[in-house]
């Protein structure tokens, strides 16, 4: 099998368009159905379902594109290593959003401090929403995923490493205190959430409907540091990890409080697929948070 077909195809399948596929990998359409062509000749299978100038994968191209992601990961893997030897061994790590601000860099440090033959240009790290982070395990993008909340739709490995202490946060310009969370007052409150596909809005939804209200005037953002800066400028309410604004909390710029139903948290889950290439610097990563005693110490 070529392995230059096997990238287009991926491309193709990720894109869901020959179009689009080509333009990424800068080649003819023309030229990307010839080598998807010759794909489903080499497998006797249609891996593609065409209609409507739209296509879809079929069962055996869903086959072919979760196991061909591996594979090309893997040949990444073995160049590098014939190359360069197992010092070019590097290991690709996706975090959620508060994970990655708070606690990525601490665990790198640990990392590497007990570890002195692993360097820090071998531990590659990407930032995004759990969901994004998750879809680029899945896709065999990243080696292990560190998220707020579990996999979702996938089927990973997953352990738990830490517990997440949810608070409700407000500016003291609103002179509200946030210890009286009476279910009215809370409804009237402007709120802040995070946008779909963000675990911290699903957080907040929980805890509306724990507390059986819902507030009228809610306000989305993409960014944690823009529901920060919005709070604490008085525009309303959110909800916050509290391992995420401690230096605000240090300051007064903000003032906090746990849930009065319940303490809430959040577990972070540490990630990886189960049938994937794990090289020796992956399993030492692996094993180096999960065999964490206590919830690692914050950046903040």
């Amino acid at each position: 099998m070529n392995l230059e077909h096997l990238k287009t195809f991926i491309a193709a399948a990720r894109y869901e368009s020959f179009s689009q596929a080509g333009k990424m990998l800068n080649l003819s359409q023309p030229a990307v159905s010839h080598q998807i062509s010759q794909l489903e000749t080499y497998y006797n299978k249609q891996l593609f379902i065409r209609a409507n100038r739209k296509i879809k994968l079929s069962e055996a191209g869903k086959t072919l594109y979760e196991h061909g992601q591996q594979l090309l990961a893997l040949n990444e893997k073995l160049e590098n290593l014939l190359a360069e030897g197992n010092t070019s061994e590097t290991i690709k790590i996706g975090c959620s959003n508060t994970i990655g601000e708070c606690l990525i860099s601490k665990m790198i440090q640990d990392i590497i401090k007990l570890n002195p033959d692993i360097a820090s240009h071998q531990i590659q790290v990407t930032i995004g929403t759990s969901v994004e982070i998750t879809d680029l395990l899945y896709a065999s993008e990243i080696d292990l995923a560190l998220v707020e909340g579990q996999a979702g739709r996938y089927d990973f490995i997953s352990h738990e490493f830490f517990d997440d202490l949810l608070v409700l946060g407000v500016s003291p310009q609103l002179r509200v205190n946030p210890e009286n969370q009476d279910p009215a007052m809370l409804e009237e409150m402007t709120w802040l959430i995070r946008e779909p596909g963000c675990a911290m809005r699903q957080a907040t939804l929980d805890l509306w409907k724990g507390l059986n209200i819902e507030p009228q005037s809610v306000l989305v953002y993409n960014s944690n540091t823009l529901i920060k800066e919005g709070v604490k400028s008085g525009l309303g309410v959110a909800v916050f990890s509290k391992l995420a604004i401690c230096p605000e909390v240090q300051s007064r710029q903000l003032i906090v409080s746990p849930f009065k139903d319940r303490e809430r948290f959040r577990p972070f889950y540490l990630l990886r697929k189960d049938k994937q290439f794990k090289s020796v610097l992956h399993e030492r990563v692996w094993d180096h948070i999960r065999n964490l005693d206590e919830n690692p110490n914050a950046s903040c």
